[in-house]
C-alpha cells in the first residue's frame, strides 16, 4: 500500500527513505517509477530500486 501512496503523492519528488535502525540506514533520491512493490530513486544518474516492504518511512527532501 505504501508503494501506491508514494506513486500518488510523492512521485516525481525528492523524497528519502527509511529503513530503520541506524541513523545511516536512508536512501535519497528522485522518486521517478514505481511497480510491483518496488520504487525507483534517481540520484546522481544512478538509479536505485528499493523494495517498499522495507521501508519504515519517507518524506521530501
Amino acid at each position: 500500500m505504501l508503494d501506491k501512496f508514494m506513486s500518488e503523492h510523492l512521485f516525481g519528488k525528492s523524497i528519502e527513505v527509511y529503513f530503520g535502525g541506524d541513523e545511516k540506514e536512508r536512501m535519497r533520491g528522485k522518486l521517478v517509477g514505481s511497480a510491483d512493490g518496488v520504487i525507483v530513486l534517481e540520484n546522481n544518474d544512478r538509479r536505485d530500486y528499493v523494495n517498499v516492504e522495507k521501508v519504515v518511512a519517507a518524506w521530501e527532501v
